[in-house]
Order: structure tokens, then sequence, then C-alpha cells
């Protein structure tokens, strides 16, 4: 049985586990209703850090059987084995470095509300997961796309591009002390866009993968 129905059902949960707001309507709310809002969004901004990492987890796993599939479907199991193994490689260190640290979206909330200067940590995580988790995937993807030019199956290279940028935690730390706060604003805006965007160049390069691989199971 083909492991590629599987990999489309990783495709079809990326409605549900790559969750997007609007940062001002987002915002608004939270005015109106005295910062209450935001700690509704400020849960999904967690969350869906968690059901991201863990549904790519999965789409890696199962597109590394689909790779094996076509491998031993078109005789170069032996000869690309080195090159699927290399691949497996990058897939753990990725599933590592998502799952690293207890990142229960709970417990991080509650600690915020508690502890307020918490939300300072949980914003650096959310950055710097995000950029973290995108080179990882670049990596598996680029590895991925030359694997499947070996088996001839139709594609442009799948490169996703890195819009996640570097944000110098120390910096923006400092930024919202001196500014009162002000700067603070700022720095809640990208991490609600800076993983939206990633989550737009995911519904692309996804559906470019999704055509490569069912053109290859017709030809």
């Amino acid at each position: 049985m083909s492991s590629l129905p599987v990999l489309q059902v990783d495709m079809r949960n990326r409605p549900v586990t790559d969750w997007q707001t609007s940062f001002w309507v987002a915002f608004l709310l939270s005015i109106v209703t005295c910062g209450i809002y935001w700690i509704y969004v400020l849960y999904k901004l967690l969350d869906r850090r968690l059901q991201h990492f863990e549904r790519m987890a999965s789409f890696r796993q199962h597109l590394i059987e689909v790779l094996k599939e076509r491998a031993a479907a078109a005789g170069k199991g032996e000869a690309l084995e080195q090159d699927i193994s290399q691949l497996e490689g990058i897939n753990l260190e990725a599933t590592a470095r998502d799952r690293a640290g207890d990142k229960s979206p709970v417990l991080w909330l509650i600690l915020s509300i508690v502890v307020g200067v918490i939300v300072y940590y949980v914003y650096y995580f959310l950055n710097d997961d995000f950029r973290a988790h995108e080179a990882n995937e670049a990596r598996f993807m680029g590895k991925a796309s030359e694997i499947m030019a070996q088996l001839g199956i139709p594609q442009q290279p799948i490169t996703p591009a890195m819009v996640v940028p570097e944000r110098k935690f120390i910096t923006y730390l400092i930024l919202s002390i001196v500014t009162c706060g002000i700067y603070g604003i700022y720095w809640t805006y990208t991490i609600v866009i800076d993983p939206n965007n990633h989550f737009d160049v995911h519904a692309a390069w996804e559906a470019q993968l999704e055509t490569a691989l069912m053109a290859g199971e017709q030809s």
C-alpha cells in the first residue's frame, strides 16, 4: 500500500494546525476586552507552534516512506540508500529540535499570566523555534528534492523560503523596557506575522510537492 495517501492526510491537516490571525484584529479586540482576548491569542500562538511542528514531524516521516517506496519500485533502492539515510538523519535532527524542552501551551500561558515577565521568554522561543524549524525544513526539502530528481519525479527543486528573520532577543527586550512597553507592541506583531508568513510559504510548496508526487505516481 502506498504511503502517499497518508502523506496527503498530513497536507490536508494544514488548515487545522497552521492557524492564522490578523494582528490588528487581535490587537483591537484585546484592547476592547481589556487584554482578555490576548490570553486566547497567546494560547493559540503557542498551540499552533506545537501543532505545526508535530504535523511536520509526521509529514517528513511519511515523505521518507514515499521516497523509499518509489526508489524500490524504480529498482534504485540500493543506489539511493545513502541519500535516503542522510534524509532520515536530517529528519531526526529536525524533530529533536522541534520537540526540545517542554513547550506545553497551557503551562506557558499560565506562567505568562502568573509571572508577567515570563511572556518575554515565550516571545523569544516563538521566534527562535520557528527560525530553527524553518532552516531544518529547508535542508530536508532540499535533500528530498535531490532524491526526487534522481527518481525522475518531474518537479522544480522545492526550496522553502526563509521568511522568519532572526530577532535579537536582548535588543527587543531592552527596547521594550526603555519604551515602557511600546516597542513590545511591535514585538507582539512579529510573533503573529512571522509564523503567518511561514504558513503561507508552506501552502505553496506543499501544493508543488503534491503535484509532483501525483505525477510521479501516474508515470
